[in-house]
């Protein structure tokens, strides 16, 4: 059976009750599963001797009155014991009438066996997904009382009373804080202290990495600790600093990078006149696949560098470079003018004066935009470096995440045309009545017909089904969208199969974040559809959650968390538990952080308890 079959299978419908299963049995007529049941229950056929023995076996051992008397040696040449099978003929039955209702009632009491197993498998899953909010719920709490910081666990219990002078949240089960001599140490999620006061004479946080000083027999110095409070680095750095998640170094005469191992990646070596002064300007990156490179500046020396390996790709220059995005930079020049550069590959791919700006929105596309002095377009190809078409119009070029596409004119044949490019390199030209409207997003582009109406095409340049929309969103990167048709709106997957039909006349989704949250949760609710002036909540195969009609909802952007309004209340709905926190009125504000909700100055948990009240904070009122 393939996924999109057990998805359209209903389990609260498809089985029948236990009536039901009664009624289809016949006890006079059915000889049919008579026999059947026969071959259900007689497994197999031993004699009365035989099961003699396993009986007084089985009267030994559990007559046995210790553990060593319990000992069985099995001999293996001796024959193995089978294991005991129930049959029709341990009772001893004559009456073939008689034989027949014991063998039914046997079948009942295997089929009740069977639904009640099916009934406690669904339960206890409803139980636990009930019981799951986040994996975060035990994460604690910061809280402020009189100036001072603490935590609270999810249920609200105190886990370290307020009395820290400084405070930041839980990152891998351990807290920065400090004392009211302003000395830092760490705690663990239990409140203990992990690291204690004076160990260390600063501690900052690199991510999820640690940067800390402390006193040496060489005086001062800074390391690197990871997660788990492990030494990433040795103390032997007069000073570590952290930028777009890459750290410099100062060490002695030398100065240089360290790598998220926690490895030296680049050495410079600094003479007696230098200052010992290093900067770091990462370029950043859209796809993570891709190597980053950054800008490493020395006193007045600046070149690019690997950020992974610290490989040089430029040579030091006295001249300014300056990071763009997708590893394009460029270089004030002696003369005031701009020379861009793209590296690839620890190599320069491009250097040009010749342009008033260069850019590359998508790597994978392989195709350089540029504006030369003319102020005209040229979209160059990464692999020959030459325009993959001159003279384009702005306006007939998109950039997706991986595929660049233009609309073009076929004068042979006087057609309209689409052009695909991936890597630098056309690998489809399709000849259709349509055009290009939005570029690919997630996989998918939109196309626009003579007619006004939309369409999709996948990454392959084939369109996902014949149908013409009204209107038509971009996928999400869940594969999913919204459109709409003549009948109303609906929501499609990438492969062109209706999730919601089109009847509605209006539909909101939640983030692909909040789908990525709670994609794996029996209530997820990822769709709310309004047909008339009522909201009703869907889930992600596009069935209705419950029966209520809202008069507004607002989904929340990072949490699976709804603002619901009906007639008779205003609340925010958990819709992983189906826990509601009531609000004052629907404008009423909220902030929402990983396991806990604070409205004005009440902090909720995620089950829609009250766990604590800020006395200190402003009451912000409602709005």
């Amino acid at each position: 059976m393939n996924k999109e079959e057990l998805e359209t299978l209903d389990f609260e419908d498809a089985h029948p009750s236990l009536y039901e299963t009664v009624e289809m049995l016949d006890f006079e007529n059915d000889i049919k599963v008579s026999n059947e049941i026969d071959e259900m229950l007689d497994f197999i056929d031993v004699s009365e001797k035989e099961n003699e023995e396993k009986k007084e076996a089985l009267d030994n051992l559990l007559n046995t009155n210790s553990k060593e008397e319990s000992k069985v040696e099995i001999d293996a040449s001796k024959e193995k014991l089978e294991d005991y099978t129930p049959s029709i003929k341990d009772f001893k039955i004559k009456s073939a009438k008689t034989k027949k209702i014991v063998k039914k009632s046997m079948l009942y009491v295997i089929i009740l066996m069977l639904i009640g197993f099916e009934f406690f498998i669904n339960k206890t899953g409803e139980l636990l997904n009930d019981l799951r909010v986040y994996a975060n719920d035990n994460k604690p709490i910061k809280i402020v009382q009189n100036d001072k910081y603490g935590y609270i666990d999810y249920t609200g219990e105190r886990l370290v009373n307020p009395k820290y002078t400084y405070a930041d949240d839980f990152i891998k089960g351990y807290a920065i804080v400090k004392n009211t001599s302003n000395l830092p140490l760490i705690i663990d999620k239990g409140g203990k202290e992990a690291v204690k006061s004076g160990i260390y004479f600063s501690l900052y946080r690199a991510g999820s990495d640690i940067i800390a000083s402390k006193v040496t027999k060489n005086g001062l110095k800074y390391g690197i600790l990871d997660e788990n409070l492990k030494e990433k680095t040795p103390f032997i750095y007069d000073i570590i600093s952290y930028k777009g998640s890459v750290y410099s170094y100062v060490k002695e005469n030398t100065v240089g990078l360290i790598n998220k191992n926690g490895k030296q990646i680049y050495e410079y070596k600094l003479t007696d006149k230098d200052d010992k002064i290093i900067d770091v300007s990462p370029c950043n990156v859209t796809d993570e696949s891709y190597q980053r490179y950054g800008i490493v500046k020395i006193n007045s020396s600046s070149q690019i560098v690997n950020l992974k390996d610290g490989k040089e790709v430029t040579h030091p220059t006295l001249n300014e470079i300056t990071p763009e995005e997708n590893n394009v930079f460029y270089e004030m020049t002696s003369n005031g003018t701009k020379r861009y550069i793209y590296v690839q590959d620890n190599k320069v791919l491009l250097e040009s004066e010749s342009y008033t700006s260069l850019s590359i929105p998508s790597i994978n596309t392989g195709i350089l935009k540029a504006i030369n002095k003319s102020y005209e377009y040229e979209y160059i190809s990464t692999k020959t470096l030459e325009q993959i078409k001159k003279g384009l119009s702005s306006s007939d070029v998109f950039y997706g995440d991986d595929i660049f596409m233009y609309n073009d004119h076929n004068f042979k044949k006087n057609t309209n045309q689409i052009v695909l490019v991936k890597n630098g390199e056309i690998f489809k030209t399709i000849n259709e009545k349509f055009t290009i409207y939005k570029e690919y997003k997630n996989g998918v582009a939109i196309v626009k017909y003579a007619d006004g109406t939309y369409g999709y095409l996948n990454s392959e340049g084939n369109l996902i089904n014949d149908v013409h929309y009204v209107e038509a969103n971009e996928f999400d990167s869940f594969g999913e969208a919204i459109a709409k048709t003549n009948e109303g709106y609906g929501v499609i997957n990438s492969k062109g199969k209706v999730i919601i039909s089109f009847e509605n006349d209006e539909i909101k989704s939640v983030s692909a974040k909040v789908k990525k949250l709670s994609l794996n949760n029996l209530n997820n609710v990822f769709y709310t559809v309004k047909i008339g002036s009522r909201y009703m909540l869907y889930n992600s195969k596009g069935k209705s959650i419950n029966n209520v009609h809202y008069n507004d909802v607002v989904f929340d952007d990072n949490y699976p968390l709804v603002k619901i309004s009906t007639d008779e209340k205003d609340a925010i709905l958990n819709t992983e538990n189906k826990k509601e926190i009531s609000l004052t009125s629907f404008n009423t504000e909220y902030k929402s952080y990983e396991n806990y909700i604070i409205i004005k100055n009440e902090y909720y948990n995620y089950n829609g308890k009250l766990i604590y009240v800020d006395n200190s904070m402003k009451d912000v009122g409602d709005n």
